[in-house]
């Protein structure tokens, strides 16, 4: 079987998912700008829980030539914390301010750091005037990311019914669902009065007892962590006790037979054609999920038809190699996983891509 490229933005692909039921699946490259790159992240962690002043090149260089798992280094982190007698809890808020500490810097110059921190904690709680405040930040500092690429993307994907059936985030931030709701209020206030809430359509889903009530649900299946408000104001309602971010965790999703991230994952990998997006597709789980959805495809497939191989229907969206020659390896490279690349030039064409797959 010879794999197709796909170019995401060409007319030819147009609409190559909007035909059928499809899930969004995102990773940390979502948010990248925004927040810091997990690489990063850690860094940071190293360096205040040891007392280090690594730089990103000398950080860099020693994740290499260790070969550790940036989890097993954080998971360095968690440990010095336990064995100092410190809480778990403190380190989820080490993790926090880390996470956020980029975004909140950027907000205290722009004098609404408080504002900022309730609006993504509950942005239903919001006034009509932070809203617009908050919509204005982020277009003026954000305005070219991939985050707000898909947030425009989704919101138009509501007036033409071309909504996922569901959002399977692995990312600790909340931003993607926070702002979609901040930006559709903000879309809803332009419309003639009365004004009140708009038809909210996404539910964030933290824990496997949360109820989408027939809206789509965007799934933490990670975990999720939100930036604290001021003293005195109630808790951020998140998931942080479930971050997968520490080895142990981690282990723990990969040798728990059929865990919720597992099972949700594989339902939505088994019945809708996922679109990847912010991933490098190297996660070890995510890899062994995709491989066990695809072979009982396959089987399916066989026992119906008698053919023993199909195009993948799933589109990992990425840039094209530097080298050429290159496309054709990445083309076959996950086959086995029942994905492809969807190309695009660079990453600018993020917003172009997705609607040109969706006939939007």
């Amino acid at each position: 079987m010879a794999v197709k490229q796909l170019d995401a933005t060409h007319q030819k692909f147009r609409g190559h998912l909007g035909s059928g039921k499809w899930t969004l699946c995102v990773g940390a490259g979502l948010s990248r700008g925004i927040v810091p790159t997990w690489l990063e992240l850690t860094r940071r962690l190293v360096n205040e829980t040891f007392g280090t002043g690594l730089s990103e090149d000398d950080f860099k260089n020693i994740v290499s030539e260790s070969a550790w798992s940036l989890d097993s280094w954080i998971q360095s982190c968690a440990n010095h914390y336990q064995l100092t007698g410190r809480a778990t809890s403190e380190f989820f808020d080490l993790i926090e301010k880390h996470l956020y500490s980029d975004l909140r810097t950027r907000g205290r110059s722009a004098g609404l750091e408080g504002i900022l921190v309730n609006v993504l904690d509950r942005p239903r709680n919001a006034s009509r005037e932070d809203v617009a405040r908050v919509c204005e930040f982020f277009e003026r500092e954000y305005a070219t990311s991939s985050l707000l690429a898909v947030v425009r993307v989704l919101l138009d994907a509501v007036k033409h019914d071309r909504l996922p059936e569901a959002i399977v985030s692995f990312n600790a931030d909340t931003l993607l669902h926070t702002l979609f709701e901040l930006y559709q209020r903000n879309e809803h206030y332009r419309d003639p009065p009365p004004h009140s809430h708009p038809k909210y359509v996404l539910k964030t889903v933290l824990r496997p007892l949360d109820s989408t009530k027939e809206r789509v649900p965007v799934y933490h299946c990670h975990g999720a962590i939100k930036p604290k408000p001021a003293a005195g104001a109630l808790e951020p309602r998140d998931s942080r006790d479930r971050l997968v971010f520490l080895e142990s965790e981690y282990i723990r999703v990969a040798t728990v037979a059929s865990s919720w991230a597992e099972t949700l994952f594989m339902f939505h990998a088994q019945t809708t054609s996922m679109l990847f997006f912010g991933f490098s597709m190297s996660d070890p789980n995510m890899r062994r999920w995709l491989a066990l959805s695809n072979q009982s495809a396959l089987q399916d497939l066989n026992a119906m038809t008698g053919l023993k191989e199909m195009t993948p229907h799933h589109i990992w969206l990425t840039t094209e190699p530097a080298a050429s020659g290159l496309m054709t390896l990445r083309d076959e490279a996950l086959v086995h996983l029942g994905v492809r690349p969807g190309w695009m030039k660079d990453w600018s064409q993020t917003e172009v891509a997705i609607r040109n797959l969706l006939a939007l």
